[in-house]
């Protein structure tokens, strides 16, 4: 019992250290944020926290040994992830700048699509599959009793919902906004040249 508790405890700074790191759901969140506002961050966040749900799942159900025995699998997912990174950094690249909006406010963003980008982007991220594939994994294994397994997934959602929460909050203040505003444009082609950047990383490795 007390072997599981410390197990848990420290699952729970790994998944604080994993989503504190920087990465591509971080840097759509804080653009959301600054750009959109704080709802709009929320709603990517919540989405985002869906995906580590499913992917809580995944692991659950033996991602890892799912990978292992079919590494091409693998290879799908990172190229698939690849792509659509490198499709969000072309976007962001191309964002027109708000200069030209008459209201001064930037085109509104649905909470729906901010919601299923949020969820998109996590589910492509490579952090999340290496985290839930290796290290996740390693705490619902078959040895692991049920109350752990249920007590892993808490942790790890509770966690990841709790970083977006902050995230969505301190970046959709007003002076983040007023940064935004006074350089939007380097802002969105470094969050894109970063975005693309883990794309690439993902299409160019392939051992």
């Amino acid at each position: 019992m007390n072997a599981q508790l410390l197990s848990l405890a420290s699952l729970f700074a790994v998944c604080l250290a994993t989503s504190i790191v920087p990465g591509p759901n971080n840097f759509m969140l804080m653009r959301f944020g600054m750009r959109h506002g704080r709802a709009t961050a929320l709603a990517s966040g919540f989405g985002a926290t869906l995906g580590c749900i499913v992917w809580c799942l995944l692991a659950a159900l033996g991602l890892a040994a799912l990978l292992a025995a079919a590494p091409w699998l693998y290879k799908a997912l990172r190229i698939g992830g690849g792509l659509y990174l490198v499709w969000f950094a072309i976007a962001l690249w191309r964002t027109k700048p708000d200069a030209g909006d008459p209201t001064g406010e930037p085109a509104p963003l649905g909470w729906q699509a901010a919601f299923w980008q949020g969820f998109a982007i996590n589910m492509t991220n490579p952090k999340s599959i290496l985290f839930f594939a290796s290290i996740f994994s390693a705490y619902v294994g078959p040895n692991t009793p049920a109350w752990a397994h249920v007590a892993a997934v808490a942790i790890c959602v509770a966690t990841c919902l709790g970083w977006q929460i902050a995230m969505a909050w301190l970046f959709s203040t007003r002076r983040a906004a007023d940064a935004y505003a006074r350089a939007q444009r380097p802002l969105d082609r470094a969050s894109g040249a970063i975005m693309g950047a883990f794309g690439l990383s993902l299409l160019w490795v392939f051992d």
